[in-house]
Protein backbone atom coordinates (compact mmCIF):
# COMPACT_ATOMS: atom_id res chain seq x y z
CA UNK A 1 0.00 0.00 0.00
CA UNK A 2 1.48 3.35 -0.71
CA UNK A 3 0.63 6.89 0.70
CA UNK A 4 1.24 10.30 -1.14
CA UNK A 5 1.34 12.79 1.76
CA UNK A 6 0.64 16.24 0.70
CA UNK A 7 1.76 19.10 3.20
CA UNK A 8 2.71 22.96 2.57
CA UNK A 9 5.95 22.58 4.94
CA UNK A 10 8.03 19.74 6.00
CA UNK A 11 10.98 18.58 8.09
CA UNK A 12 13.83 19.67 8.55
CA UNK A 13 10.86 22.91 8.83
CA UNK A 14 9.69 23.01 12.68
CA UNK A 15 6.19 23.55 14.04
CA UNK A 16 3.43 21.93 15.16
CA UNK A 17 2.08 20.89 11.71
CA UNK A 18 5.69 19.72 10.56
CA UNK A 19 6.02 17.90 13.52
CA UNK A 20 2.94 16.08 13.02
CA UNK A 21 3.36 14.88 9.34
CA UNK A 22 6.97 13.76 10.04
CA UNK A 23 5.96 11.33 12.72
CA UNK A 24 2.57 10.24 10.91
CA UNK A 25 4.87 9.19 7.78
CA UNK A 26 7.60 7.64 10.35
CA UNK A 27 4.78 5.57 11.77
CA UNK A 28 3.20 4.53 8.23
CA UNK A 29 6.38 3.83 6.90
CA UNK A 30 7.10 1.16 9.87
CA UNK A 31 3.86 -0.42 9.81
CA UNK A 32 4.78 -1.59 5.90
CA UNK A 33 3.18 1.75 4.37
CA UNK A 34 5.37 2.86 0.84
CA UNK A 35 5.37 6.79 1.86
CA UNK A 36 5.90 9.46 -0.18
CA UNK A 37 6.10 12.97 0.28
CA UNK A 38 5.20 16.03 -1.45
CA UNK A 39 6.01 19.57 0.02
CA UNK A 40 7.40 23.10 -1.03
CA UNK A 41 11.02 24.11 -1.89
CA UNK A 42 13.05 26.93 -3.22
CA UNK A 43 12.15 29.24 -5.94
CA UNK A 44 14.54 26.44 -8.36
CA UNK A 45 12.98 23.55 -10.07
CA UNK A 46 11.33 20.56 -8.89
CA UNK A 47 13.95 18.67 -6.30
CA UNK A 48 13.85 14.98 -5.43
CA UNK A 49 15.79 13.48 -2.35
CA UNK A 50 14.90 11.28 0.43
CA UNK A 51 14.52 11.76 3.52
CA UNK A 52 14.79 8.91 6.09
CA UNK A 53 14.02 6.18 3.48
CA UNK A 54 10.94 7.89 2.07
CA UNK A 55 11.42 9.50 -1.73
CA UNK A 56 10.31 13.29 -1.22
CA UNK A 57 9.65 15.87 -4.01
CA UNK A 58 9.86 19.91 -3.46
CA UNK A 59 7.90 21.78 -5.45
CA UNK A 60 8.95 25.41 -6.50
CA UNK A 61 7.85 28.30 -4.92
CA UNK A 62 7.21 31.70 -6.85
CA UNK A 63 6.23 33.99 -3.69
CA UNK A 64 4.27 33.43 -0.50
CA UNK A 65 1.26 35.11 0.62
CA UNK A 66 1.04 35.45 4.52
CA UNK A 67 2.67 31.99 5.42
CA UNK A 68 0.78 30.62 1.99
CA UNK A 69 3.39 29.16 -0.44
CA UNK A 70 2.94 29.37 -4.12
CA UNK A 71 3.98 28.23 -7.43
CA UNK A 72 3.76 27.97 -10.84
CA UNK A 73 1.85 25.01 -12.99
CA UNK A 74 1.53 23.01 -9.74
CA UNK A 75 -1.28 20.84 -10.45
CA UNK A 76 0.99 19.41 -13.62
CA UNK A 77 3.70 18.84 -11.43
CA UNK A 78 1.04 17.14 -8.78
CA UNK A 79 -0.77 15.29 -11.66
CA UNK A 80 2.74 13.75 -13.05
CA UNK A 81 3.76 12.74 -9.40
CA UNK A 82 0.66 10.94 -8.86
CA UNK A 83 0.68 9.42 -12.15
CA UNK A 84 4.06 7.77 -11.80
CA UNK A 85 3.67 6.91 -7.96
CA UNK A 86 0.13 5.38 -8.51
CA UNK A 87 -0.12 5.74 -4.83
CA UNK A 88 -3.38 4.18 -3.14
CA UNK A 89 -4.77 6.92 -1.32
CA UNK A 90 -3.43 10.88 -1.13
CA UNK A 91 -3.21 12.35 2.25
CA UNK A 92 -2.89 16.61 2.13
CA UNK A 93 -2.48 18.79 4.76
CA UNK A 94 -3.91 21.99 5.82
CA UNK A 95 -5.19 24.97 7.04
CA UNK A 96 -2.24 26.61 4.71
CA UNK A 97 -4.11 26.72 1.84
CA UNK A 98 -3.92 26.07 -1.85
CA UNK A 99 -1.41 22.98 -2.03
CA UNK A 100 -3.89 20.88 -0.42
CA UNK A 101 -6.33 21.89 -2.55
CA UNK A 102 -4.35 21.84 -5.90
CA UNK A 103 -3.27 18.14 -4.60
CA UNK A 104 -7.21 17.70 -4.53
CA UNK A 105 -8.12 18.74 -7.57
CA UNK A 106 -5.85 16.66 -9.18
CA UNK A 107 -6.26 13.29 -7.38
CA UNK A 108 -8.73 12.04 -9.82
CA UNK A 109 -10.07 8.36 -8.37
CA UNK A 110 -7.62 7.89 -5.93
CA UNK A 111 -9.24 8.33 -2.43
CA UNK A 112 -8.44 11.44 -0.94
CA UNK A 113 -8.05 12.32 2.64
CA UNK A 114 -7.84 15.54 3.90
CA UNK A 115 -6.04 16.61 7.53
CA UNK A 116 -7.63 19.52 8.76
CA UNK A 117 -5.40 20.97 11.74
CA UNK A 118 -7.72 23.83 12.04
CA UNK A 119 -9.33 26.59 10.90
CA UNK A 120 -7.81 29.76 8.93
CA UNK A 121 -8.81 32.46 11.36
CA UNK A 122 -7.33 36.09 12.00
CA UNK A 123 -8.17 38.64 14.28
CA UNK A 124 -8.19 41.90 11.82
CA UNK A 125 -11.02 42.57 9.03
CA UNK A 126 -8.40 42.46 6.27
CA UNK A 127 -6.84 39.45 6.60
CA UNK A 128 -10.24 37.86 7.90
CA UNK A 129 -11.66 39.15 4.49
CA UNK A 130 -8.91 37.02 2.69
CA UNK A 131 -9.69 34.07 4.08
CA UNK A 132 -12.92 33.86 3.65
CA UNK A 133 -12.38 34.20 0.36
CA UNK A 134 -10.31 31.60 0.48
CA UNK A 135 -12.88 29.49 1.71
CA UNK A 136 -15.14 29.95 -0.59
CA UNK A 137 -12.87 29.53 -3.48
CA UNK A 138 -10.74 27.07 -2.58
CA UNK A 139 -11.05 25.18 0.91
CA UNK A 140 -15.18 24.74 0.39
CA UNK A 141 -14.83 22.46 -2.48
CA UNK A 142 -11.69 20.48 -1.11
CA UNK A 143 -13.98 19.70 1.97
CA UNK A 144 -16.74 18.72 -0.47
CA UNK A 145 -14.76 16.38 -2.31
CA UNK A 146 -12.61 14.53 -0.24
CA UNK A 147 -13.19 10.94 0.67
CA UNK A 148 -12.70 11.79 4.41
CA UNK A 149 -11.24 14.00 6.85
CA UNK A 150 -9.46 13.79 10.10
CA UNK A 151 -9.40 16.58 11.98
CA UNK A 152 -7.17 16.59 15.18
CA UNK A 153 -10.09 16.58 17.98
CA UNK A 154 -13.70 15.51 18.61
CA UNK A 155 -14.56 18.99 19.78
CA UNK A 156 -12.90 20.87 17.10
CA UNK A 157 -15.12 19.24 14.57
CA UNK A 158 -18.08 19.86 16.26
CA UNK A 159 -17.00 23.58 17.34
CA UNK A 160 -15.81 24.80 13.52
CA UNK A 161 -17.90 26.17 11.35
CA UNK A 162 -16.56 24.33 8.06
CA UNK A 163 -16.55 20.70 9.80
CA UNK A 164 -19.70 20.44 10.85
CA UNK A 165 -21.74 19.88 7.63
CA UNK A 166 -18.96 17.18 7.11
CA UNK A 167 -19.32 15.79 10.07
CA UNK A 168 -20.58 12.14 8.53
CA UNK A 169 -17.18 11.94 7.04
CA UNK A 170 -14.95 12.74 9.85
CA UNK A 171 -12.90 10.81 11.72
CA UNK A 172 -10.72 12.46 15.16
CA UNK A 173 -6.96 11.75 15.09
CA UNK A 174 -5.67 13.64 17.86
CA UNK A 175 -1.45 14.92 17.24
CA UNK A 176 0.52 13.09 19.30
CA UNK A 177 3.96 13.08 21.45
CA UNK A 178 7.05 11.36 21.41
CA UNK A 179 7.26 9.40 25.08
CA UNK A 180 10.58 8.47 24.68
CA UNK A 181 11.80 12.75 25.04
CA UNK A 182 8.75 14.37 26.78
CA UNK A 183 8.43 12.38 30.22
CA UNK A 184 8.75 13.29 33.77
CA UNK A 185 12.09 11.36 33.98
CA UNK A 186 13.56 13.79 31.55
CA UNK A 187 16.98 15.17 33.52
CA UNK A 188 17.91 18.97 33.61
CA UNK A 189 21.83 19.26 32.37
CA UNK A 190 23.74 21.15 35.73
CA UNK A 191 23.92 24.41 32.94
CA UNK A 192 20.14 24.84 32.46
CA UNK A 193 19.46 24.17 35.60
CA UNK A 194 22.06 26.80 37.01
CA UNK A 195 21.40 29.56 34.62
CA UNK A 196 17.34 29.27 36.24
CA UNK A 197 18.63 28.70 39.73
CA UNK A 198 15.95 30.39 42.21
CA UNK A 199 13.78 31.55 39.71
CA UNK A 200 10.46 30.42 38.48
CA UNK A 201 10.25 29.71 34.94
CA UNK A 202 6.65 30.53 32.70
CA UNK A 203 7.90 29.22 29.74
CA UNK A 204 6.44 29.55 26.09
CA UNK A 205 7.00 27.31 22.90
CA UNK A 206 6.30 27.99 19.36
CA UNK A 207 6.85 29.88 16.01
CA UNK A 208 7.12 33.68 17.20
CA UNK A 209 6.74 35.02 13.28
CA UNK A 210 4.33 37.59 12.21
CA UNK A 211 2.15 35.51 10.98
CA UNK A 212 1.46 33.25 14.06
CA UNK A 213 0.53 36.25 16.18
CA UNK A 214 -3.03 34.16 17.62
CA UNK A 215 -0.69 32.22 20.23
CA UNK A 216 -0.76 35.54 22.16
CA UNK A 217 2.36 36.03 22.74
CA UNK A 218 1.92 39.57 23.61
CA UNK A 219 -0.88 38.80 25.68
CA UNK A 220 1.64 36.50 27.82
CA UNK A 221 4.33 39.48 27.92
CA UNK A 222 1.32 41.56 29.81
CA UNK A 223 0.31 39.31 31.94
CA UNK A 224 3.80 38.73 32.54
CA UNK A 225 4.50 42.03 33.51
CA UNK A 226 1.60 41.82 36.47
CA UNK A 227 3.26 38.36 37.57
CA UNK A 228 6.63 39.95 37.74
CA UNK A 229 5.79 42.83 40.04
CA UNK A 230 4.17 40.64 42.43
CA UNK A 231 6.57 37.36 42.31
CA UNK A 232 10.18 39.24 40.79
CA UNK A 233 11.60 35.43 41.18
CA UNK A 234 10.11 34.31 37.74
CA UNK A 235 11.29 34.97 34.45
CA UNK A 236 9.47 34.23 31.11
CA UNK A 237 11.40 32.01 28.36
CA UNK A 238 10.54 32.02 24.91
CA UNK A 239 11.76 29.49 22.89
CA UNK A 240 11.19 29.64 19.23
CA UNK A 241 12.10 31.55 16.45
CA UNK A 242 10.27 34.23 13.69
CA UNK A 243 10.53 37.48 12.21
CA UNK A 244 8.66 38.78 15.13
CA UNK A 245 11.20 38.44 17.90
CA UNK A 246 12.46 42.31 17.53
CA UNK A 247 8.28 43.29 17.88
CA UNK A 248 8.20 40.55 21.13
CA UNK A 249 11.52 42.34 22.32
CA UNK A 250 10.16 45.72 22.18
CA UNK A 251 7.04 44.86 23.75
CA UNK A 252 8.96 43.23 26.86
CA UNK A 253 11.05 46.59 26.96
CA UNK A 254 8.11 48.91 26.80
CA UNK A 255 6.83 46.90 29.70
CA UNK A 256 9.68 47.19 31.30
CA UNK A 257 10.48 43.41 31.75
CA UNK A 258 13.60 43.08 29.16
CA UNK A 259 15.86 41.90 31.88
CA UNK A 260 13.00 39.18 32.93
CA UNK A 261 12.39 37.52 29.34
CA UNK A 262 14.41 35.00 27.39
CA UNK A 263 14.42 34.58 24.45
CA UNK A 264 15.96 31.17 23.38
CA UNK A 265 15.43 31.13 19.70
CA UNK A 266 15.24 27.62 18.50
CA UNK A 267 16.34 24.67 20.45
CA UNK A 268 16.59 20.97 19.75
CA UNK A 269 13.72 18.59 21.18
CA UNK A 270 16.15 17.11 23.54
CA UNK A 271 16.82 20.33 25.38
CA UNK A 272 13.12 21.25 24.64
CA UNK A 273 12.01 18.61 26.84
CA UNK A 274 14.25 19.88 29.56
CA UNK A 275 13.05 23.31 29.22
CA UNK A 276 9.33 21.99 30.00
CA UNK A 277 10.82 19.68 32.79
CA UNK A 278 12.26 23.40 34.45
CA UNK A 279 8.92 25.25 34.16
CA UNK A 280 6.83 26.21 36.85
CA UNK A 281 3.81 26.43 34.35
CA UNK A 282 3.68 26.56 30.92
CA UNK A 283 1.21 29.08 28.82
CA UNK A 284 0.47 29.36 25.56
CA UNK A 285 -2.41 31.94 25.22
CA UNK A 286 -3.76 31.42 21.63
CA UNK A 287 -6.79 33.76 20.67
CA UNK A 288 -8.59 32.48 17.54
CA UNK A 289 -9.23 28.89 15.51
CA UNK A 290 -6.00 28.69 14.34
CA UNK A 291 -5.08 27.14 17.61
CA UNK A 292 -6.58 23.60 16.08
CA UNK A 293 -4.56 21.49 19.05
CA UNK A 294 -1.57 23.09 20.26
CA UNK A 295 1.04 19.99 20.41
CA UNK A 296 2.81 21.81 22.73
CA UNK A 297 0.11 21.00 25.36
CA UNK A 298 0.62 17.55 25.46
CA UNK A 299 4.62 17.89 25.25
CA UNK A 300 4.73 20.19 28.02
CA UNK A 301 1.81 18.10 30.11
CA UNK A 302 3.93 14.67 29.24
CA UNK A 303 6.90 16.55 31.17
CA UNK A 304 4.32 17.00 33.88
CA UNK A 305 3.86 20.28 33.92
CA UNK A 306 1.17 22.30 34.69
CA UNK A 307 -0.36 24.23 31.32
CA UNK A 308 -2.24 27.03 30.92
CA UNK A 309 -4.13 27.95 27.38
CA UNK A 310 -7.77 29.54 26.47
CA UNK A 311 -10.68 27.62 25.88
CA UNK A 312 -10.22 29.15 21.96
CA UNK A 313 -9.92 26.53 19.33
CA UNK A 314 -9.01 22.99 20.13
CA UNK A 315 -7.18 24.00 22.86
CA UNK A 316 -9.97 23.01 25.44
CA UNK A 317 -9.59 19.13 23.90
CA UNK A 318 -5.86 19.46 24.65
CA UNK A 319 -6.29 20.80 28.17
CA UNK A 320 -8.88 19.54 30.31
CA UNK A 321 -9.50 22.26 32.12
CA UNK A 322 -8.70 22.15 36.25
CA UNK A 323 -7.68 18.26 35.06
CA UNK A 324 -4.39 18.66 33.42
CA UNK A 325 -4.44 22.50 33.43
CA UNK A 326 -6.28 25.99 33.44
CA UNK A 327 -7.79 27.77 30.43
CA UNK A 328 -7.94 31.23 31.08
CA UNK A 329 -10.91 33.64 29.08
CA UNK A 330 -8.87 34.41 25.74
CA UNK A 331 -8.11 37.89 24.30
CA UNK A 332 -8.01 39.00 28.05
CA UNK A 333 -4.54 39.95 30.30
CA UNK A 334 -6.32 40.01 33.57
CA UNK A 335 -8.19 36.09 33.14
CA UNK A 336 -4.59 34.85 32.07
CA UNK A 337 -2.69 37.17 35.11
CA UNK A 338 -5.03 35.37 37.58
CA UNK A 339 -4.64 31.96 36.03
CA UNK A 340 -1.22 31.88 36.01
CA UNK A 341 -1.11 33.45 39.74
CA UNK A 342 -3.64 30.71 41.09
CA UNK A 343 -0.37 27.48 39.68
CA UNK A 344 2.23 29.81 40.73
CA UNK A 345 0.69 30.27 44.32
CA UNK A 346 -0.62 26.81 44.97
CA UNK A 347 1.80 23.92 44.60
CA UNK A 348 -0.90 21.83 45.53
CA UNK A 349 -2.84 22.23 42.66
CA UNK A 350 0.79 22.63 40.09
CA UNK A 351 1.51 19.19 41.31
CA UNK A 352 -1.73 17.80 40.85
CA UNK A 353 -2.37 19.35 37.60
CA UNK A 354 1.40 18.19 36.09
CA UNK A 355 0.94 14.40 37.44
CA UNK A 356 -2.98 14.40 35.60
CA UNK A 357 -1.20 15.50 32.76
CA UNK A 358 1.80 13.10 32.47
CA UNK A 359 -0.69 10.16 32.92
CA UNK A 360 -2.97 11.65 30.05
CA UNK A 361 -0.61 12.03 27.55
CA UNK A 362 1.04 8.35 28.37
CA UNK A 363 -2.10 6.95 27.76
CA UNK A 364 -3.79 9.21 24.92
CA UNK A 365 -1.20 10.68 23.00
CA UNK A 366 1.63 7.98 21.88
CA UNK A 367 2.56 8.36 18.33
CA UNK A 368 2.29 4.49 17.63
CA UNK A 369 -1.35 5.38 18.53
CA UNK A 370 -1.97 8.11 16.00
CA UNK A 371 -0.01 5.71 13.53
CA UNK A 372 -2.08 3.13 13.91
CA UNK A 373 -5.06 4.83 13.80
CA UNK A 374 -4.21 6.75 10.81
CA UNK A 375 -3.13 3.85 8.93
CA UNK A 376 -6.56 2.24 9.80
CA UNK A 377 -8.49 5.54 7.82
CA UNK A 378 -6.01 4.83 4.91
CA UNK A 379 -6.52 1.21 4.43
CA UNK A 380 -10.14 1.75 4.62
CA UNK A 381 -10.83 4.51 1.55
CA UNK A 382 -8.51 2.89 -0.28
CA UNK A 383 -10.38 -0.95 0.25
Amino acid sequence: MKVVIVAPYFFPRVGGAEVYTINIARQLKAMGWEVVIVTTGNRSTTAQETIEGMPLHRLPTLLKISNTPIGLRWRRKLRKIFEVEQPNVINAHTPVPYLADMAQRESGHVPFVLTYHNDLAKDFLLTSMVVRLAHLTLIRRTLNKSTRIIATSEFYAQESPYLKQHHAKISVVSPGVDLSRFNPDVQINAKLRGRFAGQRVILFVGSISKSHQHKGLNILISAFQKINAEHPETRLVIVGKGNGMPMYRSMAAAAGVAEKVEFTGYVDDNELAQYYRLASVFAMPSTNRSEGFGMTYIEASAAGTPVVGCSVGGVPYAIRDDETGLLAEPNSIESLYRTLRRILEDDELASRLGEAGSKRAATEFGWSLVGQSTSEIFSEVSS
